[in-house]
């Protein structure tokens, strides 16, 4: 029995570093880079970083080698999202001290339109396929805690005339066919992963873990969702299949893993902390 334990020790040992091993730092340096997206041609990565003061978001390109900055205010930009076209980048910012949601060209080649305007914290955008709608969330104020955010969907906008409430819950993503939606709730007790459809019903609890599992995110092909979980005692990403099953985990760092997503080249971006007050995003091979 003891040989057998050394064994199984020095497969996982094994299959830890082969994890390791297989993953590509994307971005470096002592600031705080965090909310990867994936373009959807799969060719540029945004996401937020603190490097010049506050929460500004950034663009790094493969094709073109470089990174442009898309905003440079003195406010936090964050969670930004690609239209399906990849033309346009919608994200949440504190510029109006509230949180509302704004756009921007892609390329940085116009300025903001700010898409809702309310008394609320709204974040968390996604547009719809066609781009008139918006997928969000939002609670009554800044500061709530995150149980009371809501999902949120727009059919039109500006949003705030005809949003309509879908469901309890937070960090909401479309499914690539815009049929469903998965989301974090945290009506259990602790986050899990919920999907439900683009009306709101056929809410399904997907997780059941008394740890925290979310940031969830759809496959390109719709098959899986890919989150990150704090089950093993610190945060990992981790991928099941659409209905919740064959939950396994992808990496196995002692640092904060969270915030994935996944690209058409076969790849999962994520956050990388490496302290409080830094962190870097990196990308493994998904898995088949």
């Amino acid at each position: 029995m003891q040989l057998y334990r050394v064994f199984l020790a020095l497969v996982l040992l094994a299959v830890c570093a082969n994890a390791q091993e297989e993953r590509t730092q994307i971005t470096a340096g002592a600031q705080r880079d965090v909310d990867p997206m994936i373009s959807p041609d799969g060719n540029s990565v945004v996401f937020a970083s603190n490097r010049t003061g506050h929460f500004n978001l950034f663009v790094f390109s493969y094709r073109d080698k470089g990174t442009l900055q898309l905003t440079n205010g003195n406010k936090d930009d964050r969670y930004p999202s690609w239209s399906s076209d990849g033309s346009r980048i919608v994200f949440g910012s504190d510029r109006t001290g509230k949180g509302d949601i704004y756009e921007s060209k892609a390329d940085g080649s116009s300025g903001f339109l700010q898409l809702t305007d309310q008394d609320l914290l709204e974040e968390y955008p996604n547009y719809t396929a066609d781009r008139k709608g918006l997928l969000y969330a939002r609670a009554a104020k800044k500061g709530v805690l995150r149980r009371e955010m809501q999902v949120v969907l727009a059919n039109s906008l500006p949003a705030a005339g005809n949003a309509v409430v879908l469901g309890e819950g937070d960090q909401p993503r479309w499914s690539p066919d815009g049929s469903k939606i998965v989301f974090v709730s945290h009506r259990t007790k602790n986050d899990d992963v919920w999907t439900m459809r683009r009306d709101g019903s056929q809410q399904t609890q997907l997780t059941t873990d008394d740890k925290d599992d979310t940031d969830p995110s759809f496959s390109p092909d719709g098959k899986k969702i890919v989150f990150c979980s704090k089950r093993t005692g610190n945060y990992d990403i981790w991928v099941m299949d659409v209905d919740g099953g064959n939950q396994r985990q992808l990496t196995f760092d002692a640092a904060d893993e969270t915030q994935p997503c996944w690209s058409i080249g076969g790849y999962i971006y994520y956050t990388h902390k490496v302290s409080e007050t830094s962190s870097n995003i990196y990308r493994i091979r998904a898995p088949r």
